[in-house]
C-alpha cells in the first residue's frame, strides 16, 4: 500500500478545526470534543504527512507553510462531503442554510424575501447573521456561512460574486443641519465598526472635503448610529432606503453626496467550490426580484 493510500482524511477535519479557532481549546469546542483529543488527531496526521501543518506563535497555532498549501485541499474535500451528503437528502428543502448580510440590508431588504422564503421553505433552518462585510467575507472563506450580502465592489478569485441591488449612501446630520457647516470645527465620524464598506466610505468622503475629524465613533446598530446623529454627536453615511424607512430616519436630515461615492452595489458573495445548494438558488431567485427601492 502506497503512502498516500494510508492517509486518513477525516484527520482532516481536525486540521480544519485548529486552523479556523487558532487553537486547540477552540477546535475542540467546535468538534465538541476535549482539547487532548483535538491534539492527538492532529500529532496523527503530521505523522502520516511526514510534516508539521503548525507552529506556536503567542498562544496560537499558525499554519507552516505546508499547512498553507494543505488547507484549500481540506477545504475542497470539506464541501465534497457536503454535497455527497446533500445529494441523498429526500427532501432538497430540509437542512440548513446560513446566510450574512450587514446591519442595514437585514434590517431593510430582508424582512419580506425571508418571510416569503420561509413559506416555501418551512423546515429549512436558517440562520442569519449580521456584521461588517469584512467580517462577513471571512465567514463565507472560512466555510461557516454559505453566503453573504455584502456591500461592494470586492473581488476575490476565491469567491463569486453577483450584484443584488444598488443603494444610494446619503449623509446623516443632525435635524437643522447643513454638509456646509461642517468645515467650521471638528467632526465626529458615526458608523459601523472597521471592515464595514459605508465606513470607509464615509472616511472617503471626509478626505475629500477635508474635514477636521474629532473622533471617529463605531456602534453595532442602526439604532445606535442614528440615535447619535439625532442628539447631534456627528454625522454618518447610510442607504436612502434605510434612513426614509426607518422610524428613528424622521429624528435626522439627511443631503445627497457626490455619485461615486452615493453608488454602493450590494453583492451575494459564496465560495467558487462551494457544492449545489438548491434552497440558495430559490432564496437569491427571490432576492433578485426585490424591487429598486424597498416598500415603506
Amino acid at each position: 500500500m502506497s503512502s498516500w493510500e494510508r492517509f486518513n482524511p477525516q484527520l482532516l477535519r481536525h486540521f480544519l478545526a485548529v486552523s479556523r479557532a487558532g487553537s486547540l481549546i477552540g477546535a475542540a469546542r467546535e468538534l465538541h470534543c476535549v482539547p487532548s483529543n483535538v491534539s492527538a488527531r492532529l500529532r496523527q496526521l503530521e505523522d502520516q504527512l511526514g510534516v508539521a501543518l503548525f507552529q506556536r506563535q503567542a498562544q496560537r497555532l499558525r499554519l507552516t507553510p505546508a499547512g498553507v498549501r494543505l488547507l484549500p485541499h481540506a477545504e475542497q474535500l470539506e464541501q465534497l462531503c457536503l454535497a455527497a451528503w446533500s445529494c441523498v437528502q429526500e427532501d432538497p428543502w430540509a437542512g440548513e442554510l446560513r446566510l450574512g448580510a450587514m446591519e442595514t440590508t437585514a434590517a431593510v431588504r430582508l424582512p419580506e424575501v425571508l418571510a416569503a422564503f420561509h413559506r416555501e421553505a418551512p423546515r429549512l433552518d436558517l440562520s442569519l447573521v449580521t456584521g461588517t462585510s469584512g467580517h462577513l467575507l471571512g465567514e463565507v472563506l472560512a466555510g461557516r456561512l454559505d453566503a453573504a450580502l455584502i456591500g461592494g465592489p470586492h473581488e476575490d478569485p476565491r469567491l463569486y460574486g453577483e450584484p443584488i441591488w444598488h443603494e444610494e449612501l446619503v449623509l446623516v446630520l443632525p435635524a437643522g443641519k447643513t454638509s456646509a457647516e461642517l468645515s467650521q470645527a471638528p467632526v465626529t465620524l458615526l458608523g459601523f465598526p472597521c471592515g464595514c464598506h459605508y465606513r470607509e466610505r464615509l472616511e472617503r468622503w471626509s478626505e475629500r472635503r477635508r474635514l477636521q475629524i474629532g473622533a471617529r465613533q463605531s456602534y453595532g446598530s442602526i439604532d445606535a448610529i442614528l440615535g447619535a446623529a439625532a442628539a447631534g454627536m456627528g454625522v454618518g453615511l447610510l442607504p436612502r432606503s434605510l434612513v426614509e424607512l426607518h422610524p428613528r430616519g424622521k429624528l435626522v436630515c439627511w443631503q445627497p453626496i457626490e455619485a461615486d461615492l452615493a453608488a454602493a452595489p450590494t453583492l451575494l458573495m459564496r465560495r467558487r467550490d462551494a457544492p449545489a445548494h438548491a434552497a440558495l438558488e430559490r432564496l437569491i431567485e427571490l432576492l433578485r426580484s426585490l424591487p429598486a427601492q424597498p416598500s415603506a
